[in-house]
């Protein structure tokens, strides 16, 4: 079962040590937390979010609509964004029946391991988060599209070849219009506690504060009665990821980096964080690996045709994440290659691809059966079908209907380009409740403590649906900063 807890007190000491190779040690945040021998800076906040990607800032201006005053954003780097900044933007967004075909489609992807009731918290207020966002100058795509990795016809995007760039844009607007503040370069790294109070006739210490480091200057103490954690997953973090799936070659890119030219910032800070904290970590060993970095130049099934290294079709392209990576193990030289038209809508990633040799073209099929160096006569037979069934609405190949936004390849040039695998995602990290909670390894609430998309786990289970992922982000965003706003508002603390 993927679902387990971190309970080892080698794995945590092997876990802990390995942060500190990577500038972040939980262990000597929590004893500095307690010991306080550096100098120290103190301010107060009603709201504290680690993390400035689509879920903290949701949280964040869901806060300040709902009231919160003085809410301020942890960022360690040096822009907001996050992730969410090179998402190329499907949001599964559902009403109607189409509600209930979520839920089904989540749970049988997560392969029981993910918990129900946040499946159907996200698919039930999926629509909400989707209306919220338009009222906040998201402009949606009038028309669902079946995402790469889904099922179902149920994710929209701006359109554009940056919509994650546009999201963040939308909410930062909106954050910082009600007041809310960004302090950039800072990392949370410890988290205060006072004394202990009574919920659900339970004692437990509640959230008094968190600790943070700058570049420069005294550590930062900011006094807050609640603590939202929305920094991310652990995709770049090399060491967790070998504790927790070392069935995974350790030099496997992330798609975030997928030339190891630039920063990827999730490093599992937050995660580490809470389990100093005394959090439950669920789902650990469900790190999803996608074909992104590569070929690829669309997130919509149907934009594309997959070929193995016979110039054939294998797989259907809309099959989950799990399935496409067994499909092509299995080909007898393990090669994607992923074929599109000047048709069909690209990301922003094609000039990239293009001027690194990721990708090329080609004016012709008989060029293109060239550079694939597969018969032409295959090759053609491939895309012919393709085609028809296109056409048709009915795939030829894998004998189920096809996409409705599927578009023929008939048009040169042709893009083409060898996918390979990346780490793209991790569905593990802090268990919380349906409103967002941090839940203690005996899964009662933590005072104070809330967390939301990535960071988190138990929402996807085994392996996650192609456009949800931003879904998490926005749907228990939104509720962690309501939340967290209902217990500032409560909070008797001194001034």
């Amino acid at each position: 079962m993927l679902r387990r807890t971190l309970l080892s007190s080698l794995l945590q000491t092997a876990l802990l040590g390995a942060a500190g190779g990577i500038g972040f040690a939980p262990g000597k945040a929590a004893a500095r937390n307690n010991a306080r021998s550096a100098p120290v800076e103190e301010c107060e906040a009603d709201l504290v979010i680690v993390g400035s990607g689509a879920a903290g800032l949701s949280a964040g201006l869901a806060a300040l609509e709902a009231g919160v005053r003085k809410v301020v954003i942890l960022e360690k780097a040096a822009i907001a964004g996050g992730h969410t900044m090179l998402a190329s933007g499907s949001v599964s967004a559902v009403f109607g029946a189409d509600v209930d075909k979520l839920i089904d489609a989540m749970l049988t992807a997560g392969a029981g391991e993910n918990n129900p009731a946040l499946v159907e918290t996200l698919a039930r207020q999926s629509g909400a988060a989707f209306e919220w966002l338009a009222e906040h100058g998201v402009n949606w795509m009038k028309t669902p599209y079946r995402a790469v990795g889904s099922p179902g016809a149920w994710s929209y995007s701006t359109g554009s070849a940056q919509a994650g760039y546009d999201y963040v844009q939308c909410l930062n607007r909106a954050y910082h219009r009600l007041g809310g503040r960004i302090l950039y370069r800072t990392s949370a790294s410890s988290l205060l506690f006072a004394a202990a109070e009574s919920l659900d006739g339970h004692a437990r210490s509640a959230v008094a504060g968190i600790f943070a480091e700058r570049p420069e200057g005294p550590m930062l103490l900011i006094r807050t009665p609640a603590v939202i954690i929305a920094a991310g997953g652990f995709t770049a973090n090399r060491a967790m990821i070998a504790a927790f799936r070392p069935d995974i070659d350790p030099q496997t890119p992330t798609t975030a980096n997928p030339r190891g030219e630039l920063l990827d910032g999730s490093t599992g800070d937050g995660i580490l964080m809470a389990q100093a904290a005394g959090a439950k970590l669920v789902d650990m060993s469900a790190v999803e690996v996608v074909p992104f970095t590569g070929g690829r130049l669309t997130d919509f099934v149907g934009g594309d045709v997959w070929l193995n290294a016979e110039g054939r079709r294998f797989v259907s392209e809309g099959e989950t994440f799990d399935v496409i990576r067994s499909a092509v193990e299995a080909q007898p030289e393990g090669r994607l290659w992923v074929v599109s038209d000047v048709k069909s809508n690209k990301g922003a990633t094609l000039p990239v691809k293009l001027m690194s040799g990721t990708v090329a073209s080609a004016e012709s099929l008989e060029a293109l059966a060239k550079a694939l160096q597969v018969p032409f006569t295959t090759l053609r037979a491939s895309i012919d079908r393709w085609n028809q069934s296109v056409k048709s609405g009915w795939d030829q190949d894998f004998n189920r209907p096809m996409p409705a936004q599927a578009q023929t390849i008939d048009t040169p040039p042709f893009y083409y380009g060898e996918e390979r695998f990346s780490i793209h995602y991790t569905s593990g990290g802090i268990a919380i409740s349906p409103k967002a909670q941090v839940l203690d390894r005996d899964d009662h609430p933590i005072p104070g403590l809330y967390a939301a998309g990535e960071t988190t786990g138990g929402v996807h289970g085994r392996t996650r649906l192609g456009g949800c992922a931003l879904t998490d982000c926005f749907v228990f965003g939104r509720i962690a900063g309501k939340e967290a706003a209902l217990r500032s508002q409560k909070s008797l603390r001194p001034r």
